[in-house]
């Protein structure tokens, strides 16, 4: 029998249910997220990290360490490109007593003291991040594996005066950027790493950097970015697992010892080329790396936009039309794993695969919604202070929004909307409520309430990704047809 307690909502007036054992586990998480955020964020926690890294040196300092983390993070998501002077009467409103000038406000934030500061919280709160809450995907595909670890990078351009500090890649691009590459463990959704560098740091240059995060039963999910065969070679080392497309110039060998195949003339085959799905045991590249390789043969709809958009992207980089080689392997998506065939079919590896597109949504939401690419200034110490305070902000947020995608899924059987999430945090200056004045229950328990009335998505006929993975979906099946109403 299933205990429901009765909830009065004072804003539509009216009352709700709520299984009693989601109110248990609500004030578990609740707690836990407490714990989390304990000491890092209280005066004393932040005055002892100041001084550490001397950004404060007197007691008669007239900006406090508390002032000055919440000036870079819950203050300028506010206005993320306010001017110093807009600083200045933030600060002032913060703390009536640290009245200084712009210039004076601005040779502190210009300061390594200031960078090492911000710097520190943000590490500190990042490994306060690291032990999960509660399970977020609880997808039987999934369910084998401790943690699923989604890898990607953003770039941000910055003023050229920058380029010194933060080379970018010139050209059409910026001549000066910095380039964040985040590490996400989708299952828990938290953070694991967070690394800033210049814009000219490629992905497959960090592509074992991983390596040293993971634990035994991980997966890790990464896009052709990262596609490094010494890479996977450690990560299946650790005894830990991935998923990955497949890079076209990597060499394809069905034998340890044999010769070099063409994958796409192999599966053309006569005796393959009826078949939608391949799946080969192979070996690729110098290193003859084993892997399971699987195929999907694409419907005509989905090649022809693939060409078209190749073609398209061609000409405005003004190159040379796609060779017909490259027009041909197309037709075709490939993915590698070591994922053992008992876990995953080979039919529902590429639905599996959609799952790194939660990271290129997390992106979407840091730049419209939190502003991570505003970063205005002229002054490398300014720049970083600037997007650790923003990378810190996000922090903050994650552990909240982590509880939020819990109860929407446990109490409300919905689906959390991160977008209306992040404005609903955003307003009524709730994230200082929750996190600098130590209220977080009267926080997430107004959470509790919107939740239902409009921090859900809305239902709609198309599966999500998640749905498609939960569902275990057949990756040919998930592409629209006459008899079929799920995403592409």
């Amino acid at each position: 029998m299933r205990l429901w307690v009765r909830i009065r909502n004072p804003v539509l007036d009216e009352s709700m249910e709520v299984p009693m054992k989601g109110i248990g586990k609500f004030k578990h998480v609740a707690q836990q997220i407490q714990s989390k955020l304990k000491g890092l964020f209280t005066p004393e926690g932040l005055n002892t990290t100041a001084r550490k890294t001397r950004f404060i040196q007197r007691s008669s300092s007239k900006i406090q360490a508390m002032d000055f983390i919440q000036l870079m993070t819950s203050e300028l998501l506010v206005e993320p490109d306010v001017s110093t002077e807009g600083l200045c009467d933030r600060l002032e409103e913060l703390n009536p007593e640290a009245r200084v000038t712009a210039q004076a406000l601005n040779a502190r934030i210009n300061t390594e003291e200031a960078v090492a500061y911000v710097k520190t919280v943000f590490e500190q709160s990042l490994q306060a991040n690291l032990s999960p809450l509660v399970n977020q995907l609880p997808a039987p595909l999934l369910s084998s594996f401790g943690r699923v670890l989604l890898e990607d990078s953003t770039s941000v351009e910055l003023h050229e005066k920058l380029a010194d500090e933060f080379k970018g890649s010139g050209g059409s691009a910026s001549k000066s950027a910095l380039k964040i590459d985040y590490v996400f463990d989708v299952k828990n959704e938290s953070a694991i790493h967070i690394e800033v560098g210049k814009g000219t740091v490629t992905d497959q240059s960090r592509a074992s950097m991983i390596v040293d995060h993971l634990q035994e039963g991980d997966l890790v999910v990464r896009d052709l970015g990262y596609f490094v065969q010494l890479a996977l070679g450690r990560i299946d080392e650790k005894k830990a697992f991935y998923l990955s497309r497949l890079l076209k110039s990597v060499h394809v060998y069905l034998e340890p010892e044999g010769e070099a195949v063409d994958l796409i003339d192999y599966v053309n085959q006569p005796g393959t080329r009826h078949l939608e799905v391949i799946e080969l045991s192979a070996h690729i590249g110098s290193e003859r790396v084993p892997v399971r390789l699987i195929g999907y043969r694409l419907p005509d709809a989905v090649v022809n936009e693939r060409r078209r958009k190749a073609r398209q992207a061609a000409q405005k980089k003004n190159r040379k039309p796609p060779s017909r080689e490259y027009l041909n392997w197309l037709a075709f998506s490939f993915y590698i794993t070591n994922v053992d065939a008992e876990l995953w079919p080979a039919a529902v590896i590429g639905t599996v695969y959609r799952l790194r597109w939660q990271i290129e949504l997390i992106f979407k939401q840091w730049k419209s919604l939190l502003q991570i690419h505003v970063l205005r200034g002229q002054r490398r110490e300014r720049i970083e202070c600037l997007v650790y305070g923003r990378l810190l902000a996000i922090l903050m947020i994650q552990p909240i929004a982590a509880c939020a995608s819990w109860m929407a899924r446990e109490l409300y059987q919905r689906e959390l909307s991160v977008h209306k999430l992040i404005n609903w945090i955003k307003r009524g200056g709730r994230l200082v409520q929750a996190i600098y004045e130590q209220q977080l229950d009267a926080v997430l328990e107004a959470l509790m309430e919107a939740l239902p009335r409009g921090l859900c998505k809305q239902q709609r006929k198309r599966l999500t990704s998640r749905q498609m993975i939960e569902q275990q979906v057949p990756y040919m099946e998930s592409f629209p047809n006459e008899n079929t109403s799920v995403a592409t």
